[in-house]
């Protein structure tokens, strides 16, 4: 993965949401996002995807629909620089409520 790459995926405040959910949670479907963000699921998929196309999640589907947890191939370096950043948001209040009011709903 590029550094560059890797900063450039996390410069939106979507994108940062739904990766603290999944370092959260280990693995979240794309449903529970949806309800958890208040966002259309095209929305939701369009930052997964570049998420996942930069390498930070990987998916695995289920019936139909797809779970996103992060990436096995992530290096332990900028998986510590992920853990940071997202730490530093504990104070967002947007992330605050997300991760509060996410809910698995085990689609």
């Amino acid at each position: 993965m590029v550094v560059a790459q890797f900063h450039k995926a996390l410069s939106e405040q979507t994108r940062l949401r739904i990766m603290a959910l999944i370092l959260e949670h280990k693995e979240v479907c794309v449903c529970d996002l949806v309800a958890v963000l208040d966002m259309p699921q095209g929305t939701v998929s369009r930052h997964l995807s570049y998420l996942k196309k930069s390498g930070l999640v990987q998916s695995v589907t289920r019936g139909t629909w797809r779970y996103y947890q992060l990436s096995e191939s992530l290096s332990q370096p900028l998986l510590a620089i992920l853990k940071l950043t997202l730490d530093t948001l504990n104070s967002d209040c947007q992330v605050q409520r997300d991760l509060t009011s996410f809910k698995p709903s085990n689609c």
